[in-house]
This record gives structure tokens, sequence and C-alpha cells, in this order.
């Protein structure tokens, strides 16, 4: 098993995710969807502390974006946790007009 490591700030090799562990995250993130995910990412950037959301892009093959998008989503005032609706209201493909 391949374990990630990244170099902290003082030189010193930290250890974030160790073998099933990183197995049994990247599974689950696997199988969010898209709005779950940003949220779980921005999550684990918090958990980690800064400097950990460049490792996170790498391991869970995001952009650093998606994790920033998810902060702010997380950190906003019209935060909402209701993850049954995809879209936003009115958000998608309009129907085609029967003639």
């Amino acid at each position: 098993m391949q374990v990630f490591l990244q170099l902290t700030e003082v030189g010193k090799k930290q250890e974030h995710y160790k073998g099933d562990f990183l197995e049994k995250q990247l599974s689950y993130y696997a199988g969010l969807p898209e709005k779950q995910r940003r949220h779980f990412l921005a999550m684990e950037y918090e958990r980690l502390g800064v400097g950990s959301q460049r490792y996170l892009a790498r391991v869970f093959a995001c952009s650093r974006k998606t994790i920033t998008k998810g902060l702010r989503e997380l950190s906003g005032n019209n935060y909402e946790g209701d993850y049954i609706r995809q879209r936003i209201v009115g958000g998608g493909r309009k129907k085609k007009k029967q003639a």
C-alpha cells in the first residue's frame, strides 16, 4: 500500500492518511454526489489544517478550487445541508416546447 506524504513547512514528513483508511476515504468519496464531495473535502481540509489543500487535491484527484468552493458553501450564511436536490430550483436544461 502506497502511503501519501507531504512535507510540512519545517521540513518534516507528515502522514495524513495511512493504508486502509485512505482506501476507505477514496471509496466513500467516489460514492458521493458533487455537492457532498465538495463539503466532504472542505471538512477534511479543516480537520487536517493549513497546507493540506494541495495534498487533498492530489489524493482525491480534484481541483483546489473545488475545496475552496466547498469551504465557501459551508461557511456561508445560507448553507443548506439538503442533499436531496442536485440543482437549485429552476436550474438545468429547460424542457422542449411541444408544437
